[in-house]
């Protein structure tokens, strides 16, 4: 049933190498099918006709008459017209000099790797009530990490990754929300395609100039780009004679601070236009989003704040958005390709959402049964439980050693002399973890060999991390006096501790189970629609590398 030359078709879409050849380019590597030859692109090929059936069965269920999914697409298709737009219209002008980009280097936060740590979470409340413990200085965030994290690679490590991440390794997402933070800061919460997520910095490396060149040169040119856009608006806006309607300003002026956020008026008055454009009006209703849009739900507003709303945030996107129009923005291809691949993720995201999130429940035993059926995923690292006082002057530690072979309480002792973090809380005790040896430095060389119960110090820590002090600030060195309490070998850690874990695990084992039988019924639902070139897919192969 394939056409032409395509590799394979469902219904009247046709699948070419063009279209292929991207789809596998963007296959994570533990997707990749570990079959040779012809075997393994007709295996990528399977789950991209599957993605298609999915789109399909989608569009059968009417989830493209959902008034939300509308919305959607008709925002994706202005945002990518005015895309278009500015691309031709501003960027064209561009130029960047040599000067330029090694001073953007300088001052831009891509100039430092950054090795990280991150907790997993599967939702903003969760996330929420743990980054709180953390800032009140209640737990730490690799307590936190190793209880609580999602991510069972990194969680028993204490949320740490294993290697420096510069900027082309990390989303967009993380780059904006961790790469600005100092060695130690901890991030409020964030959404990422995982779920939520708290990211420490826990260290920062310089990288070269030369490799990093093409990512200042982006945000250089980005830069550029919005300090054209802007002035290009300005032009927009003055052309456009943008003006407002006296009486129905004061009017929504009087009955937005009667009641912010929700004035009292009637359907005509929505619809009314609270300002006007040589070639359109921006109406009452249009106002008030941009207010609620810009913050100002819940404000008094005078007409100068209104005015500069409009015109520095609403005006703009609607005379692009009208210019773009204009321009036949909407008819090109590169515009249309991208509103098609978003009416198929909203189409995906909506049926994974109606079978495969809102109607998938994980019972208790469940969980239980994964966490039995796969204990590797749930181990806690080997530790060194110690007790210790950190102090920053070599007397001090010497006096207060004498006090604790004397008799002293040494968990009182720690809670009133010793500088490092929590120490005022938790007495002084603390878990060492090998992954933390950037933390803890010469503690944990002579905790590794010192005999347990055995009273130890102080020892010489220099430069100490200023992120584990109480007070995080530079210090050249310090002293600490410890013993080792206990030596935890690594181990299964108690499903009373894996609890969350083990439900988002075997939640997402169940999903993918489940997306796998939904597969097979949509390519025996639809049969006769779908079908794979033979000839196409073994020359397509031959050709690859």
């Amino acid at each position: 049933m394939v056409t032409g030359t395509a590799l394979a078709q469902v219904g009247d879409d046709l699948i070419d190498e063009r279209e292929f050849r991207r789809y596998e380019a963007r296959i994570q590597p533990q997707h990749r099918s570990l079959a040779q030859g012809v075997e393994k692109h007709r295996e990528h090929l399977i789950s991209l006709i599957d993605i298609k059936l999915m789109v399909r069965e989608a569009y059968a269920r009417g989830l493209d008459k959902n008034p939300e999914w509308i919305k959607a697409v008709e925002l994706a298709q202005h945002k990518a017209m005015i895309e278009a737009y500015l691309r031709e219209q501003v960027g064209l002008q561009i130029e960047i000099s040599e000067d330029e980009l090694r001073a953007n280097f300088a001052a831009h936060p891509a100039r430092h790797a950054v090795r990280g740590a991150h907790i997993l979470l599967d939702s903003r409340d969760r996330a929420d009530s743990i980054y709180a413990e953390i800032e009140s200085g209640r737990a730490t965030f690799e307590d936190m990490a190793r209880k609580h994290s999602l991510d069972e690679e990194t969680a028993a490590d204490g949320g740490w990754f294993d290697s420096y991440y510069a900027f082309d390794r990390v989303s967009d997402r993380v780059y904006e929300r961790v790469f600005s933070l100092d060695v130690g800061e901890v991030s409020q919460p964030f959404r990422t395609p995982q779920g939520w997520e708290i990211a420490k910095v826990v260290d920062k490396k310089l990288v070269p100039f030369d490799k990093y060149r093409s990512v200042i040169q982006r945000a250089t040119f980005l830069e550029k780009i919005e300090n054209l856009r802007s002035d290009h608006i300005d032009k927009l806006v003055v052309e456009s004679d943008l003006r407002p309607v006296g009486e129905q300003v004061r009017r929504f002026v009087a009955a937005w601070n009667q009641q912010p956020g929700a004035p009292q008026l009637a359907p005509e008055e929505w619809a009314a236009p609270l300002y006007e454009y040589d070639d359109g009006v921006i109406t009452v209703q249009q106002g008030s989003n941009l207010l609620h849009n810009t913050r100002l739900g819940r404000a008094q507003i005078d007409s100068a704040v209104l005015d500069d709303r409009i015109r520095r945030r609403g005006a703009p996107d609607l005379l692009l958005g009208l210019a773009a129009e204009r321009g036949g923005y909407a008819e090109r291809p590169e515009v249309q390709e991208k509103v098609t691949a978003e009416k198929e993720r909203l189409l995906l995201q909506g049926l994974w959402e109606e079978l495969l999130e809102d109607a998938l429940e994980v019972s208790e035993e469940e969980a239980r049964a994964h966490y039995e059926a796969h204990p590797e995923m749930y181990w806690a690292p080997e530790e060194i439980i110690v007790q210790e006082i950190m102090v920053a002057d070599e007397s001090l530690a010497q006096e207060l050693l004498e006090q604790i072979r004397n008799g002293a309480d040494m968990a009182a002792l720690a809670t009133k002399h010793s500088i490092r973090r929590d120490a005022d809380e938790n007495g002084g005790l603390y878990a060492l973890r090998a992954f933390e040896k950037i933390v803890y430095k010469e503690l944990m060389d002579a905790a590794v060999s010192a005999p347990e119960r055995e009273l130890q110090g102080p020892i010489e820590l220099v430069d100490p991390l200023p992120a584990s002090l109480r007070d995080p600030q530079p210090l050249e060195r310090a002293f600490s006096i410890f013993k080792v309490l206990q030596r935890r070998p690594k181990r299964v850690q108690e499903y009373k501790l894996s609890q969350q874990k083990a439900h988002h695990l075997a939640r997402q084992e169940k999903q993918q189970r489940e997306l796998r039988t939904l597969n097979l019924q949509l390519r025996d639902k639809w049969h006769d629609t779908w079908g794979i070139s033979a000839d196409a897919l073994e020359k397509y192969a031959l050709a690859k590398p």
